[in-house]
């Protein structure tokens, strides 16, 4: 009998989500602010107008760009609010409620978004997040949500020391930050690590949790990332899945790896939903947590990525299991996370 194959996956379509699925708890460690496209869609709701159509860019963008670091590229190249309404404070609240309020929607209930820019130096900045997140907990009592600072290495050495000193003293602030993230040039190519080496040791101290981007295009910088000091997470690694020798280095180190599947083939880090070594790392004993990365751009969300891991074969128990890997691996403080574990463990 011929076997009949489903086709593959639309990078950008519309996913059936079942109401097993749908109803899972949920966490995503990876989620970007996206502050202009999250804006947007706030100003539009507001004045009762359509916002930018993501979902046609994101196509035009994989027919016209090669897969790879020049899609990756091409993220920024629209900002559809003005420039001038990033400084607000209120725009601030309302773009990070967006993202927190989209997540939980879909029954997150941990998500840490990450802030590059220089965020951090903004006047009141995790006071700003966490009324971002008392709003949407009026809505979602269940949701948990940490800051994390994207700190880039080759920043002039003053920038780089003012938002070190930004993430050290807002560690200390009640309810404060909650971990670094580096992202570093070359990105594809082996980079110079002691800059991160020297600053992972002082958040290290202050507390903070460390995650890295590493293995999206390339091979290069994965086992760089995996000797950073205090680090626990890695941002994407799919490329550690071509070296046997890598795929050991990851298991062994015990580093959850940030699993975004959208992001990963609309960018063309892998060919197709199907192709992912998702299962490849589960196999091999390697942590595992679902994330949306820059969902607003890539037209998906958190629950739309449970339902991706859903059709290649993961079932409720495997999607519960990665929920209880990003809980464990979040940078969330021990009491909130014991909390989540426990309310993960009572619907056994």
């Amino acid at each position: 009998m011929e076997t009949i194959k489903n086709p593959p996956l639309d990078p950008l379509g519309d996913v059936p989500i079942h109401p097993t699925i749908a109803a899972l708890p949920k966490a995503d460690l990876h989620l970007h602010q996206q502050w202009s496209p999250r804006l947007d869609r706030v100003l539009a709701r507001r004045e009762g107008r359509a916002s930018y159509d993501w979902r046609s860019w994101a196509r035009r963008m994989m027919a016209e760009t090669p897969p790879g670091s020049a899609r990756l590229r091409r993220l920024g190249e629209i900002q559809p609010t003005p420039q001038d309404s990033y400084d607000h404070a209120e725009h601030f609240i309302a773009w990070v409620e967006d993202a927190l309020e989209e997540a939980a929607a879909d029954g997150a209930v941990l998500v840490e978004v990450r802030f590059g820019k220089e965020e951090v130096l903004r006047p009141g900045f995790m006071a700003l997040f966490r009324e971002a997140e008392r709003r949407v907990q009026a809505r979602h009592p269940a949701l948990c949500a940490e800051a994390i600072v994207i700190l880039m290495p080759w920043q002039t050495p003053e920038l780089l020391a003012r938002l070190l000193d930004a993430c050290v003293s807002a560690a200390r602030e009640r309810d404060g930050l909650g971990g670094i993230d580096f992202l570093y040039q070359p990105y594809d190519a082996e980079a110079d690590w002691e800059p991160m080496y020297r600053a992972a040791e002082r958040v290290a101290d202050a507390g903070l949790g460390i995650t890295a981007h590493a293995g999206e295009f390339s091979t290069a910088n994965i086992a760089a990332a995996l000797r950073v000091p205090g680090l626990s997470r890695i941002g994407h690694a799919v490329y550690a899945a071509r070296d046997p020798r890598l795929l050991d280095l990851l298991a062994d180190s015990g580093a959850t790896v940030e699993c975004s599947l959208s992001c990963n083939v609309v960018l063309g880090a892998v060919p197709s939903y199907e192709e992912h070594p998702i299962r490849q790392f589960v196999e091999h004993g390697i942590p595992v947590a679902l994330c949306a990365d820059v969902p607003v751009q890539i037209a998906t969300t958190i629950g739309r990525e449970y339902a991706l891991a859903h059709a290649l074969g993961f079932t409720p128990a495997d999607l519960l299991g990665f929920t209880a890997n990003a809980i464990r691996a979040s940078f969330t403080p021990p009491a909130r996370k014991a909390a989540l574990l426990a309310a993960l463990d009572g619907r056994g």
